[in-house]
Order: C-alpha cells, then structure tokens, then sequence
C-alpha cells in the first residue's frame, strides 16, 4: 500500500461585528533575490495587509528566488542577491513588521499569517533542504509550514459562533502551461471550496459550480467553487537583458500582482 502525506491546518476567524469581511490575498513567488522584483508592489501589498485587522495572508513558496552562482539557470544580470543568507536576510527584513503583527494575533488565538509553503525555487534549488525550511518558518517567521500543497479549514466565528466553514486546497503549484487549466487540474480527486496555486505568475481568478447531494434538502444542489492563481512579485522580461522567459517557445510574460478571496460570512457568499 501507498502512504501519502500532506499537510494540514483549522484556521479560525473571530470576527468584531458580525458583518465583517475577511479578505485573504496570498503572498506567492515573491522571489526575494531576483533583478525583476518589483518593490513598489511588494510594499504596497505590505501595507494593505498590514492596514486591515481582517485581511489575512500567507506565503505561497517561492519566497526567495534562489538561482545562485553554481546553479546552471544562473546570469549575473538576473541576480541582485547571490548567497542565500543575502536572501533569507532581505526577506526576513522586509516582512519584519508583518512577522511582529502575526506574533500579536496569536495572542488572541488568531493568526495574520495563515501558513507558508515553499516552491520549486526552494525545493529543487539543492541548497535549501526541508528541515532548513521548517526550521525558518517556526523559528523566524513564526508561520506553520503546510509543505508544497496542502488543505486548511477554515472556520470564521461571531462570538464564538461558526457562521462559514470553508476548505482550501492551497498549493504553490508545478509544471508550466495555461494557468487556467493547471487550476482545473487541481480539482481532479480533490474536494474543496476554494483551490489556490501560485508558480505561473498570473494573478487570475474564476468561478466554477460543482454538483452535489444535499442532505439537509434531501434532493440535489449546487455550490460555488473559486478557483485562483495568486501571481508574483516579478516581471518575466526586462530591457536590454535575455534572460529565461526571452529563451522559451509560447512567450508569455509574468504578471506582477497579486489575487484577493473575500468571505462573506454574515451573508454566506465568497467573493474574488
């Protein structure tokens, strides 16, 4: 028999008035390191997460970018960062004060940063192992590690009162291709309300309805499924420089962006 592991989280949402929205916007391939990263975006998502008590987040993997001086994919021109620590340090620099805000949410049994997963820039980059990633999420984050795809629960409460329970099936995401069809694929023997991937860097979101029994009715009905693709912090192509996106058949260049989730809970909708 096959063992599959895979990582999971409850998250639970204390609202302050019973019609607040939760807004969700995922911080995925940031690529802390890389030439293309674009700052200004980087801190204006920083700072519409930090001003809003009820917009949450979490890093979707490909916090840093990873591409060093003995790895084959590196170019000089593409690379403002070349050692890891150089990275690590940046990142952990620049989200400095959403890592003290998350640290104060716990202390309400709340947190702003709902998990951090890493991508195949940490992962297939062989100077970042598991342990290593963990490690840095616990001890400097402060965030729950949830591997490259995982599920959270997620259940937002009044006064200690569910009034939405939604599952999310989040992923960084693998291969390349049409982001829409890879979010698609995403939902083939998996169950969930809403499926999250980063790694195509096209921020993008859709709607789709899934069919089902309803127990409580005794007959069938429907239910909205969102399916979304969080975008990045890096454009693809830059003046004057060939660089990996340049090199590839089917050009399509990054989107640089990011994609919000809203829960509804007061009148049970999910917006995107």
């Amino acid at each position: 028999y096959i063992i599959l592991y895979m990582f999971s989280k409850p998250i639970v949402i204390e609202l302050d008035k019973i019609d607040t929205i939760v807004h969700w916007e995922v911080i995925s391939d940031f690529h802390m390191g890389n030439e293309n990263w674009q700052e200004s975006l980087a801190n204006r998502t920083l700072d519409r997460i930090l001003d809003d008590p009820y917009r949450f987040t979490s890093f979707g993997g490909d916090q840093l970018d990873l591409i060093l001086p003995k790895d084959p994919r590196f170019k000089d021109e593409s690379v403002r960062m070349t050692t890891k620590a150089d990275q690590m340090n940046a990142f952990d620099e620049f989200f400095s004060e959403l890592f003290d805000e998350n640290n104060s949410y716990k202390k309400c049994g709340m947190e702003k940063i709902w998990y951090e997963q890493w991508g195949n820039h940490e992962y297939n980059s062989r100077v970042m192992e598991e342990g290593e990633m963990k490690r840095w999420c616990k001890n400097d984050h402060g965030t729950t590690f949830l591997g490259s795809k995982g599920f959270v629960g997620l259940d937002i409460q009044f006064k200690g009162k569910s009034l939405m329970k939604k599952t999310l099936f989040v992923n960084h995401g693998a291969g390349g291709g049409d982001a829409k069809k890879a979010l698609e694929n995403l939902t083939v023997n998996v169950e969930a309300d809403i499926y999250q991937m980063g790694h195509l860097h096209q921020p993008m979101g859709f709607e789709s309805e899934t069919l089902f029994w309803n127990q409580k009715k005794l007959k069938w009905d429907s239910k909205e499924q969102i399916l979304i693709n969080s975008g990045c912090f890096t454009t693809g192509i830059r003046d004057g420089v060939d660089q990996w996106f340049d090199q590839r058949n089917k050009l399509k260049n990054s989107k640089p962006g990011t994609w919000t989730v809203s829960f509804d809970a007061y009148n049970g909708k999910l917006n995107q």
